[in-house]
C-alpha cells in the first residue's frame, strides 16, 4: 500500500521512524509534504530526537527527497494536491495539523485517494460525510466491515480515556466521573511568555503549571451518550518532554470493591497493546517509549463508600499516539 505523509512535526517524525524501521512493502512510504523545503534538516531531525533518542534506521537526503538504506527514495513535496497526483498513493496519512491541508483532502483531491488517515479531528473532516473515528481497540469491528474515506484517530487523551472507559463498562455502570489530565509541553506552547490564542497559553512552558480546559468532549459523548453531560475534565500542562497522567473519578451505580476493578481490568476484552496494568510505582520516564494508548497505574485503584472509582493512568502523548497511526495503517494495508 502507498502511503503519503504529509507533516514531519513531533507525531508525523514518529509515523516515519516506525514505517522506515518496520521496513513492510504493505507500508511503502512513496512521499513527504513539508511546507519547509529542507530535506536536510528534516533528516537530521528523524535521525536525532531529544526525547526518543537516534533512529533505529538511519535517513538520508537529497535536493528533492529522504533516502532510506534499502529502501526507495521518499521524494519531498510542498504542495499536497502535486504530491497526491505525483504519487498516486492509496493512503494519506495526515499528521500536519494543518486545516488548510485537511480541506484540500477532503475537497477535490479527495476522489484521486482512496484512504485519509487524520492525526486529529479536524473541523473540516467532521464535516465530511465518508468520516469516521477511530479509537484503536475499542471499535476496531466497524472498520472491518467497510472503512470509510477519512479516518481520525482522535486526541491523545481521547484514546487513553475511551478504551478506560469502555473497558469499566464492561463490568460496571458509569453515572458519572470526572477526571484531569496533567500533560506534557507541546509545541503549541511557547518556551519563554509570548502572545498566543489566550491569556495561559502566552505563558512559557518550562516555567510553569498551565490549566487548560478539555474541549473534545464530544468524541468521549459520541461513544458514551448516557455519559453526556455527566463527565466533565480538565488538563494541567506540566514541564516535562513526554508522557501525561490523568487521575479520575468514576461514580457506579453497582456495589464494588478494589478487588472487582482489579479484575475487570484483568479481563477486558481491549488488547494489551492498548491498554495495560502496571503494579509497579513508575515515573513518566518509564513511559518513554511505552506504545500503549492507557496504562491503568495499579497502585492509584481505590473504592470510595462502595460506588466510587478512584485511579489513575499514564499515556504517552506522542510515541502512543503515534503507534495508534500506525495500527491503524497496518489494519488499512490488510483490508484494501
Amino acid at each position: 500500500m502507498k502511503v503519503l505523509l504529509i507533516g514531519l512535526g513531533r507525531i508525523g517524525k514518529l509515523v516515519a521512524r516506525e514505517i522506515v524501521a518496520q521496513d513492510d512493502p504493505r507500508l511503502d512510504w512513496v512521499g513527504t509534504v513539508e511546507q519547509t523545503q529542507d530535506p536536510e534538516l528534516f533528516s537530521y531531525l528523524l535521525n536525532h530526537d531529544s526525547t526518543y533518542g537516534p533512529a533505529t534506521s538511519k535517513i538520508g537526503y537529497a535536493t528533492d527527497c529522504l533516502k532510506v538504506t534499502d529502501q526507495s527514495d521518499v521524494p519531498w513535496f510542498t504542495d499536497v494536491a502535486l504530491a497526491i497526483n505525483e504519487t498516486n498513493p492509496d493512503l494519506v496519512i495526515d499528521c500536519s495539523g494543518s486545516n488548510q491541508s485537511a480541506e484540500t483532502l477532503v475537497g477535490s483531491e479527495r476522489k484521486r485517494t482512496r484512504y485519509h488517515l487524520f492525526a486529529q479531528a479536524l473541523d473540516a473532516v467532521k464535516r465530511a460525510r465518508d468520516t469516521a473515528v477511530w479509537v484503536y481497540g475499542v471499535n476496531d469491528l466497524d472498520f472491518e466491515r467497510q472503512l470509510p474515506g477519512n479516518i481520525i484517530n482522535p486526541g491523545c487523551l481521547n484514546n487513553c480515556l475511551i478504551p478506560l472507559i469502555s473497558c469499566l463498562s464492561e463490568n460496571f455502570t458509569i453515572t458519572k466521573g470526572t477526571f484531569v489530565s496533567v500533560h506534557s509541553v507541546t509545541n503549541t506552547q511557547p518556551s519563554l511568555d509570548r502572545a498566543q490564542r489566550s491569556p495561559r497559553w502566552s505563558r512559557a512552558s518550562g516555567s510553569n503549571l498551565i490549566p487548560a480546559p478539555h474541549d473534545s468532549m464530544g468524541l468521549v459523548n459520541k461513544f458514551f451518550p448516557e455519559l453526556e453531560g455527566r463527565l466533565i475534565g480538565r488538563t494541567v500542562r506540566a514541564p516535562v518532554a513526554h508522557t501525561s497522567y490523568v487521575t479520575c473519578s468514576f461514580e457506579v451505580d453497582n456495589r464494588i470493591d478494589e478487588r472487582a476493578v482489579m479484575d475487570c481490568l484483568a479481563s477486558t476484552r481491549i488488547a494489551t497493546t492498548v491498554l495495560g496494568v502496571d503494579n509497579e510505582p513508575l515515573v513518566s520516564s518509564d513511559y518513554v517509549n511505552d506504545p500503549r494508548s492507557c496504562v491503568i497505574d495499579g497502585t492509584s485503584v481505590r473504592v470510595l463508600d462502595g460506588s466510587t472509582i478512584f485511579l489513575s493512568a499514564w499515556y504517552n502523548n506522542e510515541y502512543a499516539f503515534a503507534s495508534r497511526m500506525i495500527d491503524i495503517a497496518n489494519k488499512i494495508s490488510r483490508v484494501i
